[in-house]
């Protein structure tokens, strides 16, 4: 995944595997503060569409010093989508949700 904060400054790749119709757990050892915009870019494995999307950081998850904390990131929800957009999303949860794991 690729995401710029709002303002254009900051332009950062990250790893994701929690996705949900609300929004995207991205994690980082870095998060931005919370209620800073972004705009994110990425696509789904399997899937041909690119998906352009904004968000909100509505919660963090940070790295403490001597804290064992395995997933340290930020929770972004988003924010505008269009019912293209939605849709898109949807299927991508959907299809994760169906995969035999």
């Amino acid at each position: 995944m690729n995401y710029r904060d709002a303002t254009g400054g900051n332009f950062l790749f990250e790893y994701s595997q929690n996705i949900s119709k609300g929004g995207i757990f991205i994690e980082t050892d870095t998060p931005l503060p919370l209620g800073a915009r972004l705009k994110m870019r990425f696509q789904p494995p399997g899937n041909e569409a690119e998906i352009q999307v904004d968000g909100e950081v509505t919660w963090v998850n940070e790295v403490k010093e001597g804290d064992d904390n395995p997933n340290p990131g930020m929770g972004v929800q988003w924010i505008g989508l269009s019912d293209d957009q939605y849709q898109l999303i949807a299927s991508v949860v959907q299809s994760i949700l169906i995969q035999p794991g």
